[in-house]
């Protein structure tokens, strides 16, 4: 409960930042402060020494990226899917549901991405702590989304 009220108070220090700072760089300096906030609280709630972390963002890392490369697949995925149906009459044709199939695959090379990273930590963490990670990941998020609607609503 104390490192919950603790993130509480960091993100709402971090979260106003959106909303004043209007720079060109300022989406990624504050996903960078969340990013880092996350891998401290993380670090903490695993209990990772300093060998077990290098390891384990190395992989997360790696992870990130592959996921951060098939989302971008799928939004050009998505746009050719907007493009033919705002440029062709027929709806219904099979290659609009070849594009459509297509861009599904990559939710599931996600999910099939997050599956494997999952398991290819049992060499450096403990089952314990992986299922930390995991009830960790959910509860950042969703504490993450409340507080960043919060910020938006009394804007």
């Amino acid at each position: 409960m104390k490192t919950l009220f603790t993130l509480l108070i960091i993100i709402s220090i971090v979260a106003p930042s959106f909303a004043q700072d209007k720079g060109p760089d300022s989406d990624r300096r504050g996903m960078g402060k969340i990013e880092e906030l996350e891998k401290i609280k993380l670090i903490d709630v695993l209990q990772m020494n300093e060998e077990t972390t290098l390891k384990f963002f190395a992989r997360r890392n790696e992870y990130q990226r592959k996921v951060k490369d098939l989302i971008s697949s799928a939004d050009t995925q998505l746009g050719k899917i907007s493009d033919y149906v705002k440029n062709n009459g027929d709806k219904n044709s099979a290659e609009m549901k070849k594009m459509i199939a297509g861009y599904l695959s990559y939710g599931e090379a996600i999910a099939k991405e997050k599956t494997n990273f999952i398991n290819s930590l049992n060499d450096i963490l403990s089952y314990e702590q992986i299922s930390k990670l995991l009830v960790f990941e959910k509860h950042f998020r969703e504490e993450l989304r409340k507080i960043l609607f919060r910020s938006r609503k009394n804007h």
